[in-house]
């Protein structure tokens, strides 16, 4: 989809004009640069399941399972496990953790950055608007929430997601190879990608169907391969994890309208420029191409629509959309003229305002009292006697030379799959009701079994020293716990309790542990072993 270039010099004004879109690219770089580089290193978590993460990195380090039955030291998340192969990889070297998954994230985002720019350019023959698309993207920095340098798993899904769309668009003959390959890693990356591949698939019949056709039959292929090997290795507690388990989590309704008018207006300028690119492909004879180009970007912007959506969906599913949509627009801007291009300058300046807010900065680089009081915790978790039990921070127990514990995050998803109350809240009950664990279907049953009789069993002979709840999460794993902390009659004010508050503070600034990006986490008290 080659745009010509213009046959006659440019005016002053579209000069100046692209001055400022390189300058502007050249900020966003040099902002991504600098903030980056302060936060890969930092020693704790810049968001509360970037420990967590790690501990499943760990587990591929030790040779251990990721998908398995979940027990109070591990209960999987629901994540494909390329992160944690990838980090386990290097931790297995010697590379700490969170350094290593932030490295991968921060290179595959700089990576994504750069394939942006390179596809812009192949459109359009034009390096200067291929910087300005690398630019534009890592202007999204800050509207994201900080998300590109963050040991989470979206800039591997990302990057293998565009590469593939890329090698169908500008790939050899046989082009249906490497993509296929790259859909399977996409999938492996986060199972999001199958929402988005059927789009790109259909880009690519409209393309040239023989390569479409090729490129499904191989995708396909190569996607149940590598997944039925994971159902196989894991004896299902894969596939459970991956795809049965998010079914039963429910949808955000405000988020089903509220995605389109209060989230995705600070890129309502790029969306219209690769609308009118769209349109302008069509119009000059590209119609296959613009419809390829359009399949790849509304599959990004739907996959950023259904995730955010779904319960948990935060403002790094908005990566999706707007990459795709870096590329698209600047495509559009091309052309000769004005208009375009300041829509660009428009596109920049919004990202810039969100960004550089000093409410968005505050959080963009962790205080050092937040520093402060993750190492009070740490010294709390370290001088306990026993083992501890921490699902609000992950990470914690491990560096303190103490057994990993279950996240709470990945414990709330786990009891997503019991059926709910009239008041919509999770019906735990039935957790001590074995008639009604029975009627759930076999592989749901196990799982809650094994979860609760493995906390039960911890409590039970004090096998953890202390319990550590934050204030936002404590009264619902209390309740989730009452068994083990109130002993067999659930009485909290007997003497068989088997834990109990402490009255004096795990740390001396509590809400300092709040992590900057992502729920808010902070205030820890302590249930100590009677």
């Amino acid at each position: 989809m080659s745009n010509a270039k213009p046959t006659t010099s440019p005016t002053p004004a579209e000069r100046a004009i692209w001055f400022v879109l390189l300058a502007a690219a050249t900020v966003a770089a040099v902002t991504f640069v600098v903030i980056a580089a302060q936060r890969i290193a930092y020693p704790f978590e810049l968001e509360w399941m970037e420990g967590a993460l790690v501990d499943h990195a760990a587990r591929t380090a030790q040779g251990l399972p990721i998908y398995c039955q979940p027990t109070p030291e591990h209960v999987p998340f629901l994540y494909a496990p390329l992160l944690f192969w990838l980090g386990g990889g290097l931790m297995a070297v010697g590379v700490d953790g969170l350094l290593a998954l932030r490295l991968i994230a921060a290179l595959c985002s700089i990576g994504i950055a750069m394939l942006v720019g390179h596809w812009v350019r192949k459109e359009t023959g034009r390096a200067t608007l291929g910087l300005v698309a690398t630019g534009l993207f890592l202007a999204g920095y800050g509207w994201v929430q900080w998300w590109l340098d963050l040991a989470r798993n979206d800039s591997p899904f990302l990057l293998a997601m565009l590469s593939c769309a890329y090698v169908l668009r500008h790939g050899g003959t046989r082009r249906w190879i490497p993509a296929a390959a790259l859909a399977t890693v996409a999938i492996l990356a986060k199972q999001s990608a199958v929402m988005w591949l059927p789009a790109i698939g259909v880009g690519a019949l409209i393309l040239d169907w023989r390569i479409g056709l090729r490129f499904g039959i191989a995708g396909v292929a190569g996607i149940v391969l590598a997944l039925g090997a994971m159902h196989l290795a894991s004896d299902g507690w894969s596939t459970f994890y991956l795809f049965e388990m998010p079914s039963h989590h429910g949808t955000v309704g405000e988020n089903i309208l509220g995605f389109w008018t209060r989230d995705l207006w600070p890129i309502y300028p790029l969306l219209l420029l690769g609308l009118i690119g769209f349109v302008l492909g069509c119009r000059q004879g590209r119609a296959r191409e613009a419809l390829f180009l359009a399949a790849m970007g509304s599959g990004g912007l739907v996959t950023s629509w259904l995730s955010r959506m779904h319960v948990g969906g935060f403002d790094n599913v908005f990566l999706y959309g707007f990459a795709a949509a870096c590329i698209l627009g600047p495509i559009a801007a091309a052309g000769r003229g004005l208009a375009l291009p300041a829509l660009l300058a428009v596109q920049f300046g919004l990202l810039f305002w969100i960004e550089f807010r000093p409410s968005r900065l505050a959080i963009a680089l962790p205080t050092e009292a937040h520093r402060r009081a993750h190492e009070e915790l740490a010294s709390f978790v370290t001088a306990q006697p026993r083992d501890v039990f921490v699902p609000g921070h992950g990470l914690i127990t491990a560096r303190a030379g103490k057994a990993p514990c279950a996240h709470g995050q990945a414990i709330f998803d786990l009891m997503q799959v019991l059926p709910r109350l009239p008041s919509g809240a999770t019906d735990l009950g039935i957790l001590a009701d074995e008639k009604r664990l029975a009627e759930l279907p076999p592989r749901t049953r196990e799982a809650l079994v094994s979860f609760r009789d493995g906390m039960l069993q911890a409590m039970r002979t004090k096998r953890f020293s202390a319990i550590v709840l934050d204030a936002q999460i404590g009264p619902a794993y209390e309740v989730l716990f009452a068994y083990g902390i109130a002993g067999d009659d659930m009485q909290r004010d007997t003497d068989d309790d088997f834990y109990r508050r402490s009255e004096q503070d795990v740390i001396t600034q509590p809400r300092m542990l709040r992590p900057p990006i992502g729920f808010a986490v902070d205030s820890p008290y302590a249930l100590l072993a009677r």
